[in-house]
This record gives structure tokens, C-alpha cells and sequence, in this order.
């Protein structure tokens, strides 16, 4: 008896990203991930017509597992700028370290193409949770508290350095807990937001 698909593309997706972090994206090959996977070459090629479209669906995957925790912050709607702040750090570190071999995959692909299925699909993605964030701050800016940016830039300011200290620490650059320097950012990103 077979397994589910579900299973089946779980597999594959796991499998190719053991292959993609451990390899590196140029030297995987998908025969690699079909012998790794134990599935037939029908069965891979019925999921993912190419290397490429497994890269895609991974990072698909990897961003909505990422922006769950951010729509969860949302729905509990954060009071203040300091909290949003400060949940959103603290969750992406996090999410981080629960899931090093997925952040390591992002960051080792980069981007998608845009004009590619997964790129729309993140691009939808994005947008939604772009949406929610400004709908949440309208308030506080309307009030003074935050001071008028576009997304791209409050992003930046929030999550940038982040990136860059979970970057040097997936890379064994950083010691200690990614968690250790939630409130330094956090504060950082607050005083450059703030009104």
C-alpha cells in the first residue's frame, strides 16, 4: 500500500532540503533527491517537474511556516509599538532556531523568481501580511506614536538586523542564543520608528 501524497511531496521536500543545505543548490541534483527520498522518478516528476520547482516549493513553505507566528502576533493585537516590535524580533529569532535548516535555505537561495507560480504565491503571501501590519499601525500613526514610513522601510528596520545577527549565527559566527539579543533590537527598531 502507498502513502498518502502528502506524504509522499513532504518526503521529497524534506529530503531535497537535507540535499540543498548539507550539498548546496548547484550540486543537488534531482536524481540525488529521488534515490534520498526513495521514490520513483514518475512519482518526483508528478510533484516537481524540475529542481527548480522543489527549490520553490520549499521556500513557499519555509516563508508561510515563518509568517504563521506573524499573523498569530497580529491576531492578538499588540498594544503598543514596543509589543509588535518586540513579538515580531522575538519570533523571527525564534522561528530561527526551531527551524535552522529552513532558515538556512532561505537564506541560501536568497529570492524567487517573481514571474514564477511560487513567486506570485509568496508575492500573495506577503501582500496579505503586509496588509494586516498597516491596518494594525494605522492607529498609532494616526496618533503620532509611529512615524509615517512605507513597509518596505519599517521591514527593514525591524527585521533587518535581525537577519543579519541570525545570518552570523546559523553560520556558527554568533555564540549563545539568537533569543539573547531580542531586547537590544527590539529597542533599536522602537527608537527608530518612533514618533
Amino acid at each position: 500500500m502507498t502513502a498518502p501524497s502528502t506524504d509522499t511531496r513532504t518526503r521529497i521536500l524534506e529530503t531535497a532540503l537535507a540535499c540543498f543545505t548539507a550539498d548546496g543548490y548547484e550540486q543537488t541534483t534531482t536524481a540525488r533527491i529521488r534515490e534520498r527520498s526513495g521514490v520513483s522518478n514518475g512519482t518526483l516528476f508528478h510533484y516537481f517537474p524540475t529542481k527548480e520547482a522543489i527549490a520553490d516549493a520549499l521556500y513557499v513553505q519555509a516563508i508561510s511556516s515563518y509568517q504563521e507566528g506573524l499573523w498569530e502576533l497580529l491576531r492578538r493585537r499588540p498594544r503598543s509599538l514596543e509589543a509588535a516590535v518586540r513579538g515580531t524580533v522575538e519570533h523571527q529569532l525564534t522561528w530561527t532556531e526551531a527551524h535552522r535548516e529552513h532558515a538556512r535555505f532561505l537564506y541560501m537561495r536568497g529570492h524567487l523568481q517573481w514571474d514564477s507560480a511560487a513567486g506570485a504565491e509568496l508575492a500573495e503571501l506577503n501582500r496579505g501580511l503586509a496588509t494586516a501590519y498597516r491596518e494594525w499601525m494605522a492607529p498609532l500613526i494616526e496618533a503620532g506614536a509611529i512615524r509615517r514610513r512605507s513597509m518596505l522601510v519599517i521591514g527593514a528596520i525591524v527585521t533587518g538586523p535581525a537577519h543579519a545577527i541570525a545570518r552570523r549565527w546559523l553560520a556558527g559566527q554568533v555564540d549563545g542564543p539568537l533569543r539573547s539579543y531580542v531586547e537590544e533590537l527590539s529597542d533599536a527598531a522602537c527608537a527608530a520608528l518612533a514618533a
